[in-house]
This record gives C-alpha cells, sequence and structure tokens, in this order.
C-alpha cells in the first residue's frame, strides 16, 4: 500500500511540475504548453489510479496514510540541497 501511495505522490508531483512547466511559457509557445497540459492531465489520472489501486491492497480508504506519507515528503523536500526532479533518481 505504502509503495503505491508513493507512486501517486510522484505521479501528482509531475502533475504539478507540468503546470507550472505550460504557465510559464510564452505566447508563441502555445503548442508545447498544451502539450504540457496534457501530460499534467495524465499525470493527475495516474496519481488518482494509484491512490485507487492503494485502497484495494488495504481494503479501505488511505486518505490518512496519504496524508502521512505527503508530510514526510514535505519534510524531505525542504531539506537544504534537495534537487528537483521528474521521476528520476539518483
Amino acid at each position: 500500500m505504502d509503495e503505491l501511495l508513493c507512486c501517486a505522490l510522484i505521479e501528482a508531483r509531475s502533475h504539478e511540475r507540468f503546470v507550472r512547466l505550460g504557465a510559464a511559457l510564452p505566447p508563441e509557445d502555445a503548442r508545447l504548453a498544451k502539450f504540457y497540459g496534457e501530460l499534467a492531465e495524465a499525470e493527475a489520472r495516474h496519481g488518482e489510479i494509484y491512490v485507487e489501486l492503494a485502497e484495494e491492497a488495504a481494503g479501505g480508504p488511505v486518505t490518512r496514510r496519504l496524508e502521512e506519507l505527503a508530510a514526510a515528503e514535505g519534510e524531505i523536500v525542504a531539506r537544504s540541497g534537495q534537487p528537483t526532479r521528474m521521476h528520476a533518481g539518483g
């Protein structure tokens, strides 16, 4: 269940980054902004699927655990020297 919820958080962060990337583009890059928007929507759907799978694995709601993991994620990201990544490790 935790692994599925971590995957949901990864998808949520990717969604946020694609939204920001699209919003930061100048008007002449509308095609690229649209593409980023489509990727953002896909990431949001993926996150929802992971939460649904976690609920199936747990046999019920996982909201509280997802909130705990999100809080831990926030603490980790707030540490100095943490690079920003999308689906990347190491």
